[in-house]
């Protein structure tokens, strides 16, 4: 049986049939598979004609070979597979997503040792204060829960031996909440006078003493104490690395739109 393959033809393009206008022949054409359309008028097709960045003709296979096929015209037979217009993502936030290809993934880590692990296998690369960073655990796929934990969350102490001389967030996979170590909540000013903000929690042991994780707003904390870091202090070249990782990203998925939730003026102008 034939795995289908989602391919992404074009970025922002209109189906149509448009043969009549063209005045080049084809830069790309597609023949061979299952093409769907999503026109009403001829929901799948054998063979489509792209010139640019649109959509020229779509058809039978003879036909589009016969009229806009052309010397440099670049031919991919699909054999067999499935083609689709591109996914647009709908909400998401382009920067960050490249920037959580540039941090530690820790969505298939099994337990709070393995994190652990990465950290500090991170650590021994990473230069003294240089912040290290992590996105994507979420305790209810832990195999077992941590020693000491609270609330069934870790408390700070492994973490904080294994990496002194860096300051360590790693964001939860939901982003409503973080977990820090001792270095980063030296620099955030969290200790134990420090009183919860309005609409978040700094979670504490029994002795009252912070355990390294942050709720909600308590991100601030460590976000605000990151932003002054140096190596993170958002640099034209750092973001336009994440526009290139996201994009990549995108494209190896077949998403070939994506709306970005909450873009300033300025991450518009980067993204031009």
């Amino acid at each position: 049986m034939r795995v289908l393959l989602v391919l992404a033809v074009a970025t922002c393009v209109s189906i149509a049939t448009l043969a009549d206008d063209r005045s080049t022949s084809a830069d790309l054409i597609l023949t061979g598979g299952k093409i769907v359309t999503l026109a009403d008028s001829s929901p799948q097709v054998e063979a489509l004609a792209i010139q640019g960045d649109r959509i020229q003709a779509i058809g039978k296979q003879r036909e589009i070979l016969e009229q806009w096929a052309g010397p440099e015209t670049r031919i991919i037979d699909l054999r067999g597979r499935l083609a689709i217009p591109g996914f647009i993502e709908g909400h998401g936030h382009f920067l960050g997503f490249g920037d959580s290809l540039m941090i530690l993934d820790f969505a298939d880590a099994p337990s709070w040792s393995e994190i652990l692990r990465q950290v500090a296998e991170a650590s021994e690369t990473a230069g003294p204060g240089v912040w290290i960073r992590g996105r994507g655990w979420h305790q209810d796929k832990w195999s077992e829960t941590p020693r000491s934990a609270v609330e069934g969350l870790p408390v700070h102490h492994e973490l904080s031996a294994l990496t002194p001389n860096n300051p360590v967030i790693l964001t939860h996979a939901s982003g409503h909440a973080s977990f820090v170590n001792q270095r980063a909540m030296e620099l955030a000013g969290i200790n134990t006078d420090t009183p919860n903000p309005s609409g978040g929690e700094i979670l504490r042991d029994g002795s009252g003493e912070p355990t390294g994780f942050l709720r909600e707003s308590a991100q601030a904390f460590a976000r605000i104490a990151m932003g002054r870091s140096a190596d993170l202090n958002g640099s034209e070249d750092r973001r336009l690395r994440q526009v290139a990782l996201a994009a990549e990203q995108c494209l190896q998925h077949g998403v070939t739109s994506f709306h970005d939730a909450g873009a300033s003026f300025s991450d518009v102008a980067l993204f031009k």
